[in-house]
């Protein structure tokens, strides 16, 4: 089937996560889930895999007011300020809606060039050397150990994954000092949830 992809690209009819990203950076940030499909996607303020207008997201008052009940206080301790922030951050880039599948391309290479910000971001090697600043790989097994699950491709010898994960962090590590990461995240202001 054409547009099909592999593992964690792998487009489905049901739901799944869902990111704004900035291609300019490679950065990504979750964008609530079926929230963000209900209060974004449904009324047409985003559509997968095409540009966002950031100026419609930040007016989209549902989306942005979860209420004060157990259900949403996920949204708005961690997802929404995430969100605001990365816009603020991305201000003038290119910034597009959807999950993986939509601003992937289809090698598991492609991923590894990525980094998740925000809320329960996928640890990747961008990650441990831009936010966490591990700078050895033994950092960043001790790192994983500790966790209370580690990320999907940590054991996978699918495609040699892990190895390039490694190799990738690497590269990081000996490029740092002569590189043009994105500048580390200011702190977030506080949402109000309604």
């Amino acid at each position: 089937m054409a547009g099909k992809r592999k593992g964690p690209f792998q487009r489905g009819v049901g739901m799944s996560n869902l990111y704004f990203a900035c291609t300019d950076c490679k950065v990504y940030v979750d964008a609530g889930y079926r929230w963000a499909s209900w209060w974004l996607e449904e009324p047409g303020i985003v559509k997968r895999g095409k540009p966002v207008s950031v100026e419609s997201v930040l007016s989209a008052k549902e989306y942005w007011a979860p209420g004060k009940t157990d259900g949403a206080q996920w949204l708005c301790t961690e997802v929404l300020p995430s969100v605001r922030r990365f816009f603020g951050e991305h201000q003038g880039h290119q910034i597009v809606f959807g999950n993986t599948a939509d601003f992937l391309s289809i090698g598991a290479d492609d991923l590894l060039d990525w980094m998740q910000i925000g809320f329960s971001p996928l640890l990747l090697p961008r990650y441990f050397v831009e936010r966490l600043g591990l700078q050895t790989w033994d950092q960043v097994s001790s790192f994983i150990a500790r966790q209370d699950s580690t990320p999907w491709w940590w054991m996978l010898e699918w495609d040699d994954l892990h190895a390039k994960a490694r190799k990738k962090f690497q590269e990081l590590i000996e490029s740092r000092s002569n590189s043009q990461l994105c500048k580390p995240h200011a702190p977030v202001k506080r949402i109000r949830c309604l």
